[in-house]
């Protein structure tokens, strides 16, 4: 069989030899062909990857990275000091995502998605101020957020307690003592006085009398317009005359008033058909 393009080569010689093919060898040398070009495609495939050239088959394995979520930080001032407002509310109005600030003044928001947000700022002594934040996809914000201080200043709040009955008694007995009108013992003075019962205080005192008879003594006035009479007896600002007598105990006695005569004493002391003076006694169990 004769080569139809050139069945000749030359060889060192300069004479002519003729290729001889067997059958068996091309067959062979093709089967090695077919084996080999399954592995050279794919390394041509490989080095064509290598170099960037892109390869349809490693875009249809691998997905696009997901995109990262926006987020909005930022710190709270104080907009005429500039220093910064800790424990700060920081609300994002229409959600349920709030914070607070930190010592110094600054909160961070993340997680969020794109979109348009409401701000909103709160923080005692301060106006509550909002802001409108748009953010895009993956977008992260730092701000100055700047809140103005109130201005008014509270009233200062004056808290008066109502006198109990016995400071009420006793502010009236400093009155009536200043109007000069009667003799006034105060709770000092009984104590100083060492007295045990009442006829020890009633004792030198002018225009009053001690009257005793077989152990029990009257307190008389010697200054009325009637002469000689017994005096009245007042408790707590309550009518005692049948109760009372000089012997009763000075203890928890707080003031005593004396008056020698109708005409001295206060109309609270007196009674319709009253002739005499009044001995007025105020005691810390009082009502």
């Amino acid at each position: 069989m004769h080569n139809p393009v050139n069945p000749y080569v030359r060889v060192a010689s300069g004479r002519r030899r003729p290729i001889i093919y067997h059958r068996s060898l091309t067959v062979a040398v093709m089967t090695y062909i077919a084996h080999i070009l399954p592995s050279v495609a794919a390394l041509g495939l490989g080095i064509a990857a290598s170099r960037g050239v892109p390869v349809q088959a490693q875009a249809q394995t691998h997905a696009a990275p997901p995109p990262s979520s926006a987020g909005i930080s930022g710190q709270v001032v104080n907009q005429q000091s500039r220093v910064a407002v800790s424990g700060a509310t920081v609300n994002l109005i229409g959600t349920r995502l709030h914070t607070a600030t930190d010592t110094a003044g600054r909160f961070s928001q993340p997680s969020l998605n794109a979109g348009t947000y409401i701000l909103e700022v709160r923080a005692i002594g301060y106006g509550v101020t909002s802001w409108v934040l748009r953010l895009a996809e993956g977008e992260r914000v730092d701000y100055v957020f700047e809140v103005e201080p109130l201005g008014a200043e509270l009233d200062p709040v004056v808290v008066e307690g109502r006198p109990s009955y016995f400071q009420r008694r006793i502010q009236e007995f400093e009155e009536r003592r200043r109007s000069g009108r009667g003799i006034f013992i105060t709770h000092e003075q009984i104590e100083t006085s060492h007295a045990a019962t009442m006829a020890d205080l009633l004792r030198g005192v002018p225009g009053v009398r001690l009257n005793c008879r077989s152990g029990v003594c009257n307190a008389q006035m010697t200054r009325t317009a009637h002469g000689v009479c017994n005096a009245d007896w007042v408790i707590d600002g309550a009518p005692a005359s049948v109760s009372s007598t000089p012997h009763l105990p000075v203890v928890g006695v707080v003031a005593v008033e004396i008056y020698r005569s109708p005409s001295e004493a206060p109309a609270e002391f007196l009674k319709s058909d009253s002739q005499c003076g009044v001995i007025a006694i105020w005691t810390k169990s009082g009502p």
